[in-house]
């Protein structure tokens, strides 16, 4: 019988040990910025980081923070990207083809050679990408279906926004935090075919902020985008200690992307668009827009109704987005839904 019982206690050991190897703390966190080469602020937002290591390791002391410049040759040039979207090439097939050729498709090697294997076994264990747009989207934090620690880390961060006492910034950038935050939500359940450098570690998730020119920086942006990321340190700390609070709902208010309305193109000797945004439209991301309101003025003057294609009521994102004037980062106008997400099982993580 001791011989038994001494089996029987090992093996609850050895059972409790792989559970908890199954659920490991949040502890490498990437925050990387300049995946698009024109955009400066979170290039900047990291900058500030560097010089605030001693705080942040006192703040966040479970988490182990570094900074990347993802795409370090566009951000010298002032440029989106040098032959492709680098953040078009984090799918596995992608990253698989060794056929392809130019400074991103190698790019993207190097840094899943970094920070993964892409998956489960990654070394990164959460991956921030920061990103501004040209659009009026405020701060929007993007997350995915197959990542439900980031859908907490969001429903977190919009639990806090409106507080102006929680994290408003140590100096004067912090009274710069008053626009609006939203998520947006890609209902893809599989990571292996999300194309977004963020999708390359364990976790990940991206952090969208604007209105803002390209090759700029605004004080208000940079501002929105560091109280962002500093609420999601926050919570993978409490997520870490075992403190995390419960959601407030079962369910939480997002964004799912539908796809995009493309706007004709122009002369076959014009890089330009063959519409623009009709004035009605511009500057209102995220209010409905319904089937038979104006969406385009054509080059010739006329209008382009949206004819429902994605649905009779749409939520217009990305609205004369600059960088989708490129049909490499694909062009138009993105249409979501507004739905109640269930929030997914979180995984606890082991302490």
């Amino acid at each position: 019988r001791g011989i038994e019982g001494g089996s029987s206690t090992l093996m609850l050991l050895l059972v409790n040990l792989a559970a908890a190897l199954a659920t490991p703390l949040i502890e490498r966190v990437v925050i990387s910025s300049g995946t698009h080469g024109n955009e400066y602020t979170g290039v900047y937002v990291c900058q500030r980081l560097a010089l605030l290591q001693e705080e942040l390791s006192l703040s966040f002391p479970s988490l182990k923070l570094e900074q990347l410049v993802a795409n370090p040759l566009a951000h010298q040039g002032n440029r989106r990207f040098v032959h492709a979207d680098l953040n078009r090439m984090f799918t596995a097939d992608s990253l698989a083809d060794l056929s392809a050729t130019g400074y991103e498709p190698n790019r993207a090697k190097a840094i899943e050679a970094q920070l993964g294997p892409k998956g489960p076994n990654a070394a990164a264990d959460m991956v921030i990408d920061l990103h501004t747009t040209t659009a009026n989207m405020g701060c929007t934090l993007i997350v995915d279906e197959w990542c439900p620690l980031a859908i907490h880390a969001a429903a977190y961060v919009k639990a806090c926004w409106e507080d102006s006492d929680t994290l408003a910034g140590s100096d004067h950038l912090g009274e710069g935090c008053a626009l609006p935050l939203r998520i947006l939500l890609h209902a893809n359940p599989d990571q292996t075919k999300a194309p977004y450098l963020s999708s390359v570690g364990k976790n990940g998730m991206q952090i969208e902020v604007g209105p803002t020119p390209q090759g700029m920086l605004r004080a208000d942006c940079i501002a929105a985008t560091e109280r962002a990321l500093r609420l999601i340190l926050q919570y993978l700390e409490l997520y870490n200690n075992g403190q995390a609070p419960e959601p407030s709902s079962p369910t939480i208010d997002v964004y799912v992307d539908k796809g995009k309305v493309p706007w004709a193109s122009g002369p076959p000797t014009s890089s330009l668009p063959g519409s623009v945004v009709h004035p009605s439209l511009q500057d209102r991301d995220y209010d409905a827009l319904h089937k038979g309101d104006p969406l385009f003025v054509r080059l010739d003057g006329s209008l382009e109704m949206y004819d429902g294609s994605l649905g009779d009521t749409v939520y217009p994102i990305f609205i004369n987005e600059a960088a989708y004037y490129y049909s490499e980062s694909g062009r138009g106008i993105s249409m979501c839904d507004r739905v109640q997400w269930p929030m997914p099982e979180l995984p606890v993580a082991n302490q």
